[in-house]
């Protein structure tokens, strides 16, 4: 035991006075006998015992007052052996790095990780003193701005205690980043970063917060000294149609990873759709494997969407133990092809690269219901049955079907009309101008065909708009498009500025190759060549087959779309506006409620919205007039970036240099515990005694 004030001491003589005081007080008084008095001596010896005990605790009682005041006064202290990290007192710089990510939640007996960092934090704070200027900085990816240092020590243990648990992942590095930069302003020479971490590998890439012996002087606190946190996370998932279920069929696919370095044996995984487990499975995984796990089911009722998840039993880190899936089933589109050409071999038919090109493989999933017939059982056909219709090579049809055909157009249909030796510019303009794109004028001969002495003269596509929804994927050169050759195509009459036609796509010579029209609530597209190879080679080419499915989507108002990115907590979602819309309103998966107001949506097609926080699925209302509806469109969902699953931890060397970390393993350190603290209560319950003692007597 040592001492901070020892002349402290030379008071422990005073313990001596309440003896002193005791001893002097006891004088004998003279004997006289008096038979009365033997008599009542005799029935109160039990009396003068309990009076006699009562002096001597007392005396006691008083002699440990006159000990404990110079003691507790004496500041005494002992020197115990620690693995914490030593905390240097004094005036000094000093910002405590917090990992407040997801990975933070992993629960080691009976509490999370987060709440032993704040503990430790919570003490690194106090024994810093209060001449330290101190920064709290949290490591969450998105965390906000860095505050500046302050002496208000009181606010910073506030904002310890009260930090939440993010579903983000660490960005550690970045956070120490922060901290280097907020203490290269400080004036104190002493600076130092304190990092509560559970030091797994996600929170640390990219280059070194600080060059080489540059920064300051770091200290690690593990919040754990295990080696290994086992975790076995779902770190990805995709749904697709499958056929052999019907069309409510979907197959899910969930990656699970094994984080621990420990075999994980028959862990179960679930299958659940709507809030409803549907199917189970059991994996098995190595240390550090994957697996992928495959289930199939069919979505229940007629709603074309289910808000799908994969789940694992529960485990250290329950967070990441599911991935959720927004499924949505899409209609196929109908195309009915209209043969002006039949052939009884195959591969001269008019309509073989067409039917090969949207039936690709004859894929079940391709999402294109395909049907072909003549021109003489056309008017056998429901045209309402289908979104779009091919009209290829045919001869002029009878006013009655084209009266039909535009009537169709006209509530939404999509109609497009090809070239071939069956097309008369005379008889169309006579019979089917309503549903032309534009107006028919006499064929062009370029080139005898593409092994003809003049064949270098046919022609090319020149130039097409790539921003239109047709040509949206293909690239500015568009080889595959580009390299084609035209020896015969079909010349257009002149149009008026402004009649609504626009020229998609236009060959070397100007001349327009693809005419689009509106009618009504519909769209035409006319084709200046044949579909087949009779006037060109195009269907040889590679941009031939998403050229065809282009249009067709185009004509059912049922683009190919890319797939949607997945997005993860923290990132923004825009939300579609309508000029109706008044409110915005979006529920978190905690059932928390977020509004976007109308100053905000005003002039507006999208709308960012950032309070993506937690994972799950998160649905959309919109607030038009009086009314607030549902938007089940605008729902989407948020999942885990996989990044901090990964619980492997980092060898504490491999910290930023001239760190000075306290790590599990490393030798122990001595630290100061004060014992003046005890006796100084001690000293209050001595003197509390002492009262109710006098009192008594």
């Amino acid at each position: 035991m040592e001492f901070l004030a020892p002349l402290m001491l030379i008071g422990l003589a005073g313990a001596s006075v309440p003896v002193i005081i005791h001893l002097i007080g006891r004088r004998r008084a003279p004997v006289v006998r008096f038979g009365a008095m033997d008599f009542l001596l005799g029935q109160n010896k039990r009396v003068a015992r309990r009076l006699r005990l009562r002096e001597l605790l007392l005396l006691a009682v008083r002699v440990l007052a006159a000990l404990a005041i110079p003691l507790a006064l004496a500041k005494p202290f002992v020197s115990c052996a620690s693995r914490g990290v030593i905390v240097s007192r004094g005036p000094q710089a000093a910002v405590l790095v917090l990992d407040d990510s997801y990975v933070m939640g992993y629960r080691k007996g009976g509490r999370t990780l987060l709440a032993e960092a704040k503990y430790r934090a919570l003490r690194v704070l106090e024994e810093l003193g209060p001449e330290a200027d101190v920064a709290v900085v949290f490591a969450a990816e998105g965390s906000p701005p860095v505050p500046e240092l302050t002496r208000d020590h009181l606010r910073l243990a506030d904002a310890i205690e009260t930090a939440p648990l993010t579903a983000r992942p660490p960005e550690t590095t970045v956070a120490l980043r922060r901290a280097a930069a907020l203490l290269a302003g400080s004036p104190h020479a002493a600076r130092r970063v304190y990092l509560f971490s559970a030091l797994t590998r996600a929170g640390f890439g990219g280059e070194a917060p600080w060059p080489p012996g540059a920064g300051p002087e770091l200290h690690a606190v593990p919040v754990t000294d295990d080696a290994d946190l086992p975790n076995l996370a779902v770190t990805a998932a995709a749904a697709e149609k499958d056929p052999d279920l019907g069309p409510r069929g979907v197959r899910v696919r969930a990656e699970i990873t094994n984080f621990g370095l420990a075999k994980v044996e028959d862990r179960a995984a679930t299958l659940v759709i709507d809030g409803r487990p549907v199917a189970r499975g059991l994996v098995t995984l190595g240390p550090g494997e994957k697996t992928e796990k495959r289930f199939s089911a069919a979505l229940p009722g007629e709603a074309k969407t289910a808000e799908v998840s994969v789940e694992l039993d529960g485990d250290a880190l329950a967070i990441d133990d599911r991935r959720y899936l927004r499924v949505e089933l899409r209609r196929d589109v109908r195309v009915l092809l209209v043969d002006g050409d039949p052939r009884t071999v195959r591969h001269e038919d008019e309509l073989f690269y067409l039917e090969t090109a949207l039936r690709p493989g004859d894929r079940s999933d391709s999402a294109l219901s395909v049907a072909t017939t003549t021109v003489d059982d056309l008017p056998k056909r429901h045209l309402a049955d289908f979104d779009v219709v091919f009209l290829c090579n045919v001869r002029a049809l009878e006013r009655e079907a084209v009266a039909d055909i535009e009537a169709w157009v006209r509530k939404g249909g999509g109609l497009i009309v090809t070239m071939g030796s069956n097309v008369e510019a005379d008889a169309y303009a006579a019979a089917m101008a309503p549903i032309l794109a534009q107006e028919l004028k006499t064929p062009l001969q370029l080139a005898v065909g593409p092994k003809g002495p003049d064949s270098g003269r046919a022609e090319r596509i020149g130039r097409f708009e790539a921003t239109h929804p047709v040509f949206s994927v293909f690239s500015g050169k568009a080889a595959g498009l580009r390299e084609a050759s035209f020896w015969k195509i079909q010349l257009l009459g002149p149009t008026a500025q402004g009649d609504g036609r626009t020229a998609l796509a236009r060959f070397g010579n100007g001349a327009p190759a693809l005419v689009e029209r509106r009618l009504g609530a519909g769209r035409l597209l006319l084709y200046t060549s044949t579909i087949d190879r009779e006037w060109n080679d195009l269907p040889i080419h590679p941009g031939f087959l998403p050229l065809v499915q282009q249009i067709v989507r185009y004509l059912a108002r049922a683009p190919i779309e890319p797939p949607e990115a997945e997005l993860v907590v923290g990132r923004a979602r825009e939300l579609p506006v309508t000029p109706a819309d008044t409110r915005i309103e979006v529920t978190a998966p905690s059932g928390k409620k977020s509004t976007l107001e109308k100053q905000r949506l005003a002039g507006r097609q999208t709308v960012p919205f950032g309070g993506v926080d937690e994972p799950g699925f998160y649905h959309v209302a919109a607030e038009s007039g009086d009314k607030v509806r549902a938007r089940p469109a605008a729902d989407f969902v948020a999942n885990l970036d996989p990044r901090a699953s990964d619980t492997r931890r980092i060898d504490p060397a491999e910290l930023p240099a001239g760190g000075t970390g306290a790590a599990p393993g490393e030798a122990e350190a001595r630290r100061r515990v004060e014992l003046w603290h005890g006796l100084a209560a001690a000293l209050l319950l001595v003197l509390l005694g002492e009262a109710l003692l006098t009192r008594r007597g």
